[in-house]
């Protein structure tokens, strides 16, 4: 079990910095691939337009760190909640992550 996680003793390690050609690519391949994960029903009811104008906001917003960190905190709050929900009056936030609006 130890090598499958850590193997040759290492947790991580990173990959080759991508170059500006294929940072560029992967961003126009997640463009592509976004209004393909859309429903088609709601496209419907949206529209053509406004759907591919909300997509493009929500692929430049994706694109921002701060934003992909905050979501990911956010995204690990509510799991910590799911698992232990009498830390909800401790975690900063808790109310923000409550879904019962």
């Amino acid at each position: 079990m130890r090598e499958i996680l850590w193997p040759g003793g290492v947790f991580f390690t990173s990959g080759p910095p991508l170059t500006v050609v294929q940072k560029s690519s992967l961003k126009d391949q997640a463009r592509k691939m976004l209004p393909q994960a859309f429903p088609d029903q709601l496209r419907m009811v949206l529209g053509q337009e406004f759907t591919e104008e909300g997509l493009d906001m929500l692929h430049e917003m994706l694109q921002n760190r701060i934003v992909v960190k905050s979501l990911g905190y956010m995204i690990i709050d509510m799991i910590w909640l799911e698992i232990f929900p009498e830390l909800s009056d401790t975690l900063s936030g808790a109310k923000a992550l409550d879904s019962d609006l």
